[in-house]
């Protein structure tokens, strides 16, 4: 196959998930169904045919974690209401693609991933579309943050029991953070800071892998067994 033939190929699957899988379920948002027909996916699930990374499914990636459903990212992204000026913290960056839908939204992302693996594929990923207003860090999402006077928006890829506080620290006033939450039982929360308070809103019942516990080092010495 030729590369304009690919490239025609995956501009259509592109469409067709924006209209089959976003605005048929009510995703409106013009900059966001914008930005999902501009970043082909199937760079950042390299494991999997062309065809499939663009279905209505999460799909596996490195290091036992998954790419989310086009979907629930879309919605997510939507709970974030995100403004193009604003600084924004990603939490369990994984492929990079959500990073790569963020970068094109906001001013910059903070992408923050505990797998080194998952770090230099998405940052190859990245620079493939010469991304440039996305530093990756690796950290673990437990870890105290301190390069930052503060984030616009966080959002988080994996689910905690509990959202870690220096996060919610970490949150400008009037800031947004988006994450599923809970054990066995998941749902969508927004966190809203407001002045001397913190509101919190319960939305959509999903499924996320448990965000992993744990500092990089003791990570790192996991993975090397």
């Amino acid at each position: 196959m030729n590369s304009f033939t690919q490239q025609d190929m995956t501009k259509d699957l592109r469409y067709r998930m924006v209209s089959e899988q976003l605005e048929f379920r009510g995703i409106h948002d013009q900059r966001i169904l914008n930005v999902f027909r501009e970043i082909p996916r199937h760079l950042f699930v390299s494991n999997v045919p062309i065809h499939l990374a663009y279905g209505d499914t999460p799909l596996p990636i490195s290091a036992g974690q998954t790419i989310s459903q086009p979907y629930i990212v879309a919605l997510m992204l939507v709970y974030l209401d995100l403004k193009k000026q604003h600084k924004v913290l990603e939490i369990g960056s994984g492929s990079g693609y959500a990073t790569a839908l963020l970068s094109k939204l906001c001013h910059h992302v903070d992408a923050v991933e505990v797998y080194q693996e998952l770090i230099d594929g998405a940052r190859q990923a990245v620079e493939k579309l010469s991304i440039e207003n996305v530093s990756f860090i690796h950290r673990s999402a437990w870890e105290q943050i301190v390069e930052t006077d503060g984030y616009d928006r966080i959002i988080l890829w994996a689910s905690p029991p509990r959202v870690p506080e220096h996060l919610l620290e970490s949150l400008n006033l009037g800031g947004i953070l988006v994450t599923p939450e809970g054990k066995n039982d998941q749902y969508v929360w927004i966190y809203k800071r407001q002045v001397g308070k913190i509101e919190k809103i319960k939305r959509d019942a999903v499924r996320f892998v448990p965000l992993v516990k744990g500092t990089v080092s003791e990570i790192d010495g996991i993975m090397r067994g």
